[in-house]
């Protein structure tokens, strides 16, 4: 499994580099030019215009979906089964002149009738209705050109389940840093000195140490080098497809042990009410797991283009 998932990682990789040349080569006759022309015409203007462009969906779907038992022992929820799941996927930037604010907001939660796995004993069981998927994020980045498509940028994120306990874990970041903006589908923010500050406010897990916060204590700070990678690409009409990719290693602590998060969102839509989702999340972080977590969706129902 884990061979898969860096196989898929490095070729989204390639694939977002490719896309990312493929918008910033400039053609040296006027028979290139007028095919990248007719390119860009056919699949859409990629050009950074001035002003807002925002977009996103809303997705009330009826879902099978799964999670490996090493996301179950962090996040909570069960590890798989068939229920209703709601989705929401929205991007709001802005360009103006040099500046650059991108911001993002992304909220999952679902309940199935499902089967539950008990790390503590190596045992499952049926489970007639539960919650399968709780994740909410907000991502901010605001940049200054200083060259064509490079911004210095400063960025705020946070990360959470807002059921059970909110923050707990939670995730936030913030810092400095450089930020590559070729086209509107494309991003990438780097950063060698990004704060981080880990949460665990439930009452319950406040003596226990737990996602790298020491007993007896509710948060822990962390300063490292943090990446990035954003894709937002229409595959086809009607196909969206939405990738994000982090990496963060923590001078302070264990700095080879480098967290990885890995978000995929497939948004398929029929009309402008149905549509249907294809979700594969992975992430690796040994303070909380030592193993590889995953996660999957795949719903239709209603679905709402905001």
């Amino acid at each position: 499994m884990k061979k898969t998932i860096c196989l898929f990682a490095l070729a989204s990789m390639y694939f977002i580099r490719m896309q990312a040349q493929s918008t910033t080569n400039e053609g040296t006759s006027k028979d290139v030019a007028g095919a990248m022309d007719k390119a860009a015409a056919a699949k859409g203007d990629t050009s950074i215009k001035e002003g807002w462009k925002k977009g996103g969906t809303i997705n009330i779907n009826l879902t099978e979906a799964g999670q490996n038992s090493y996301w179950t022992a962090v996040k909570g929820g069960n590890t798989s089964g068939f229920g209703i799941k709601g989705i929401i996927d929205y991007n709001f930037d802005r360009k103006k002149g040099k500046t650059n604010w991108l911001n993002s907001f992304r909220a999952r939660y679902g309940g199935f009738s499902s089967t539950t796995y008990n790390p503590a004993t190596n045992t499952t069981k049926k489970v007639p209705f539960a919650k399968n998927d709780d994740y909410l994020s907000f991502n901010s980045t605001y940049g200054k050109e200083f060259r064509k498509n490079w911004s210095f940028a400063g960025f705020f994120s946070l990360e959470t389940q807002f059921d059970h306990f909110f923050m707990t874990p939670g995730y936030v970041k913030f810092g400095p840093g450089f930020l590559y903006r070729p086209n509107t589908h494309f991003s990438l923010l780097v950063s060698p000195l990004m704060a981080n500050i880990t949460t665990k406010l439930a009452p319950s897990v406040k003596n226990m140490a737990l996602y790298g916060v020491d007993s007896g204590k509710t948060t822990d700070f962390g300063l490292g080098a943090y990446a990035q990678a954003n894709l937002n690409y229409d595959l086809s009409k009607g196909i969206n497809y939405k990738s994000v990719l982090t990496a963060y290693s923590n001078y302070l602590k264990n700095p080879g042990n480098v967290v990885l998060d890995w978000n995929n969102l497939i948004t398929l839509t029929v009309n402008k009410y149905i549509g249907a989702t294809i979700s594969l999340n992975a992430r690796y972080n040994d303070l909380e797991a030592k193993h590889l977590q995953t996660q999957h969706g795949i719903g239709i129902g209603l679905s709402y283009k905001l």
